[in-house]
């Protein structure tokens, strides 16, 4: 297609519908939740128009069309107050959001609006993108008219994808979700791939032992793989236009907040990760030395003997292999005196 026409087609999409890249996570080991994303509007503090959370409960972020208040979260925040399931959270929110959308409204001198437009119509529920964690599981949501809009009626060009996925991640440390619409196929893939990458594969030296580590290598892996909003890919080359990654800790304060903000003429997650290196220089990932006493005693859990009866079973750190590591230094019970392998054996567990 003439360069020129692409143009035309990515400036004619009303900026209200926003395609954006996003991932969610908790940390069921620091109970902070956070998130990070991207998208190609210019100019705009993406993390203010997606992000919303409740400290040591769970995280939200909608994307999509975003227009024009913000009730509807804030309801489905209400619900995840009140310990509602990530089920109940969504639902709450689409049975709000029960308005009928039309092009009605929209001044033909300000938007191009192609011939058809004004007859179309559609729930407002199916142009709203969402992904939603807690410390105990993950849903998405992603509209069914967000393709018809882009595509059959602004007849964007090429091939994009709405969809959305997530997991848990470090022997189920993490819950994630990762979503994303009108951007390049296979960019929601690239966002798992990245978070779900270990502390022995850190390419990129962000530091994964922690879940800042693991939503900026999220990030950047997309960007290396050459994903993205189809928007920006399309018109500048670039992945977006702002980014930001923000956690907030259990207490309600923050842990980190970082922003790129600009126009989509320069790689935002190469200055998100600039940010992020001088954040991690002052917060660096704990180092243990492999110096405890390899016979060192540490509760494993209760043995049932012959009997019936139940007595606590030891193993020493030395028992501790790469085979076994993350399941035994994931452990937190003990018995009485005798403590997990974490709080015995800091060295294999990297847990000092």
């Amino acid at each position: 297609m003439n360069p020129v026409l692409h143009l035309v087609l990515l400036l004619a999409i009303p900026s209200f519908i926003s395609a954006t890249f996003s991932i969610v996570a908790t940390d069921k080991e620091t109970r902070q939740v956070g998130g990070a994303g991207a998208t190609c509007l210019d100019d705009e503090d993406v993390h203010k128009a997606l992000y919303f959370s409740i400290p040591n409960k769970g995280v939200l972020h909608r994307q999509g069309d975003i227009c024009c208040d913000d009730s509807i979260p804030l309801a489905g925040l209400e619900a995840m107050g009140m310990n509602a399931s990530v089920d109940d959270v969504l639902n709450t929110m689409l049975t709000m959001d029960n308005e009928t959308f039309t092009f009605d409204e929209f001044d033909d001198d300000y938007y191009y609006l192609p011939p058809g437009a004004e007859d179309y119509e559609t729930e407002q529920r199916n142009l709203r993108q969402y992904a939603i964690a807690d410390f105990d599981s993950h849903i998405g949501y992603t509209g069914s008219s967000l393709y018809t809009i882009y595509h059959d009626i602004f007849g964007f060009p090429g091939s994009t994808e709405q969809t959305h996925s997530g997991g848990e991640a470090t022997s189920s440390r993490y819950v994630y979700h990762a979503a994303g619409n009108i951007v390049k196929e296979g960019t929601v893939q690239s966002l798992q791939n990245g978070f779900l990458t270990e502390e022995d594969n850190d390419v990129y030296g962000f530091g994964l032992c922690d879940m800042a580590g693991k939503l900026m290598n999220a990030m950047y892996h997309l960007l290396k793989d050459g994903n993205g909003d189809s928007r920006c890919l399309l018109q500048y080359g670039t992945t977006a236009a702002s980014g930001f990654l923000h956690i907030d800790n259990a207490d309600g304060t923050e842990y980190i907040h970082i922003n790129a903000i600009d126009d989509g003429t320069k790689e935002p997650l190469e200055k998100l990760k600039r940010k992020f290196m001088r954040w991690r220089r002052k917060n660096p990932c704990k180092v243990c030395e492999p110096n405890e006493d390899k016979n060192a005693r540490f509760f494993i859990g209760m043995k049932t003997k012959a009997n019936g009866e139940s007595k606590p079973k030891m193993k020493r750190c030395g028992f501790i292999s790469k085979a076994n590591k993350d399941r035994l230094c994931s452990m937190t019970e003990g018995y009485g005196s005798m403590k997990p392998a974490r709080e015995v054996c800091t060295g294999k567990c990297n847990s000092c």
